[in-house]
């Protein structure tokens, strides 16, 4: 962030020849409404407020998910324990020593039933653990989520005591020259670059992680994350793209929605630009990634016709009924 306001020459002329600003149009006259209001922080601070609230909710259900599974891992450890002392040898000595074939039937019975019973055992904790996991999971993602809305808030008190004291229109100029000069051009090509991304690999996307049901397919934030400059946060009510250079922080907020019947995409409904709400000029020129169904719908085992949901930590491919 430039700590001494440069203003372009053509911009310098059309202040002198106004007297007043009026008549400025573009991001700069749009800005001069959001520089000194307060207000358009709210649906940041709303955001920070109701992921403290999530974070909170979720720290005790770990806790009791925790102890749960400890519990349980630890008879299922006393049984593996037995199980492997015993050996298999011994089962078949037991065996062995029934002289009628209807016990002997009878003690094998048993031991099924039992290796079963154990089974069971552990596929319920081999659950109990994927639900733990996937709670600490959203938990991380709520805490990394609340630290980046925060640094942006963060960002306008910075901007404003870099500049103090200076004319509501200067700090609206100074932001638009930031963004046409540093984050405009740099934020289009990258978005650019993971919207051809995910229309060329969405099926790589979608097959990095396994999951239950009828379309056994999720697409993990990470898989994106590792592979464009930016930083997407995924939650199931929306999803937040995170654009960040020294001194300068932009997040995006958006959902993904059915662009056709053939299609899904990132569609952007809000910014906020080191702490300024970003005029809907801005957004509507920013394009988020783009999901073809039909790569999808090639994958083994999908069942089509299908969408995508939203849920903490990516995107979950679902059957229409």
């Amino acid at each position: 962030m430039r700590k001494k306001l440069f203003i372009p020459a053509a911009v310098a002329l059309l202040l002198c020849a106004t007297g007043a600003y009026a008549h400025l149009t573009g991001a700069f006259a749009n800005f001069l409404v959001t520089v000194n209001d307060e207000s358009t922080t709210e649906r940041l601070k709303e955001e920070v407020a109701q992921t403290k609230k999530q974070i909170a909710e979720l720290m005790p259900q770990i806790a009791k998910l925790e102890a749960s599974y400890k519990a349980d891992q630890q008879v299922a450890v006393d049984k593996l324990q037995f199980y492997s002392e015993l050996g298999l040898d011994t089962w078949v000595t037991l065996l062995l020593q029934e002289q009628e074939p209807v016990d002997i039937l009878g003690s094998q019975w048993l031991i099924e039933r039992n290796l079963d019973a154990y089974m069971a055992e552990l596929d319920k904790l081999y659950l109990a653990y994927k639900q733990l996991v996937a709670t600490k999971e959203t938990l991380e993602g709520h805490e990394k989520l609340l630290a980046v809305i925060e640094e942006n808030l963060q960002a306008r008190g910075a901007f404003l005591a870099d500049n103090p004291e200076l004319p509501i229109e200067q700090l609206a100029n100074y932001l638009d020259i930031d963004w046409m000069a540093e984050v405009e051009p740099a934020l289009l090509a990258i978005l650019a670059k993971d919207r051809a991304l995910t229309e060329h690999e969405a099926a790589a996307w979608a097959s990095a992680r396994a999951v239950s049901g009828p379309n056994p397919y999720r697409l993990d934030e990470s898989w994106l994350n590792e592979r464009s400059e930016l930083r997407y946060f995924f939650r199931s009510d929306h999803v937040y793209v995170v654009f960040q250079k020294p001194d300068l922080h932009v997040i995006l907020i958006g959902q993904v929605l059915e662009e056709s019947p053939a299609a899904a995409a990132l569609v952007f409904e809000a910014g906020f630009f080191n702490g300024f709400l970003m005029p809907e000029t801005l957004i509507e020129e920013l394009q988020g990634f783009r999901i073809p169904y039909a790569q999808l719908g090639q994958l083994p085992d999908a069942q089509v016709p299908l969408y995508l949901q939203q849920t903490s930590g990516g995107l979950i491919v679902r059957t229409k009924e």
